[in-house]
């Protein structure tokens, strides 16, 4: 069975990736704020000769800014939002994975409900300006450890549903449903809201990630029969960060998923 299979990176790693055999690269929208014109047109040339898709880029704010926090510019941050949707359209954006866990978590005392709007707000203005580019904003849940705002698939469709912004929709990170207790028919369930999945070694002690291996403890299989199940035709990204040596422990990942049946389409 043929999927669209990606690796996270940065615009370093880009070409092992492609090398691999992936069909695309997931970026973070920091890195590619922080570059100057003359190093933004590099990494627009690098991502466009690589030959392989940058369809999907996380955190469109810094994970260290919280949204809810009465210091939050919401003027400054609009701006900011306006040149990463920019920049990372010309890169071939489709959509961004508004994780930020900490960046949206809302405060146990004081003005809640001022900030829970606060946060509505942002995430329309986060919606506006995406639109324009065709980017689909993708509500991450995540577990209690990292956010208290959307923890689960069904939570994050009810709110998409209430909300009513045509580009938002979620997705599924096979590491956090395991602290909340959730079944992966949570995925065939609410399929067509979900848009994209993130996987690693879900047992391996947060923040470290490491790529899934078919030695690593964990029963995949559950997850991956459901994934098969629904014919599911985005993109499924291993979202690793720890590795003895990257360019070759990326190649692992394809075999994992081989095993499984699933090679991706530039095979």
């Amino acid at each position: 069975m043929k999927m669209r299979l990606s690796c996270f990176g940065y615009i370093k790693d880009i070409d092992d990736i492609a090398e691999a055999g992936y069909d695309c690269a997931e970026l973070h929208i920091k890195e590619i704020m922080e570059l100057n014109d003359d190093e933004f047109k590099a990494a627009l040339k690098k991502v466009k000769n690589a030959g392989i898709a940058c369809e999907v880029y996380d955190n469109p704010i810094p994970l260290n800014i919280s949204i809810t926090a009465p210091e939050f510019d919401m003027k400054y941050w609009t701006e900011y939002l306006k040149k990463g949707a920019a920049r990372t359209a010309e890169m071939g954006a489709r959509y961004y994975v508004f994780g930020n866990g900490k960046s949206r978590s809302l405060p146990t005392e004081g003005d809640v409900k001022g900030a829970y709007d606060k946060l509505l707000a942002f995430i329309n203005i986060l919606c506006d300006i995406t639109a324009e580019y065709n980017i689909t904003v993708l509500l991450e849940p995540l577990g209690t450890s990292l956010s208290n705002f959307i923890n689960s698939i069904p939570e994050a469709v009810k709110f998409i549903e209430e909300f009513g912004r045509y580009n938002l929709k979620t997705m599924c990170d096979l590491r956090y449903l395991l602290p909340m207790k959730r079944d992966v028919e949570d995925i065939a369930m609410n399929e067509k809201y979900i848009k994209h999945i993130h996987i690693d070694n879900p047992l391996s002690n947060f923040p470290e990630r490491f790529i899934p291996s078919l030695k690593d403890g964990y029963d995949y299989t559950p997850f991956i029969n459901v994934v098969k199940k629904i014919c599911y035709k985005e993109i499924i990204s291993i979202e690793a960060n720890t590795f003895s040596n990257f360019k070759e422990d990326i190649k692992k990942g394809l075999e994992f998923f081989k095993y499984y049946d699933i090679q991706p389409y530039r095979n």
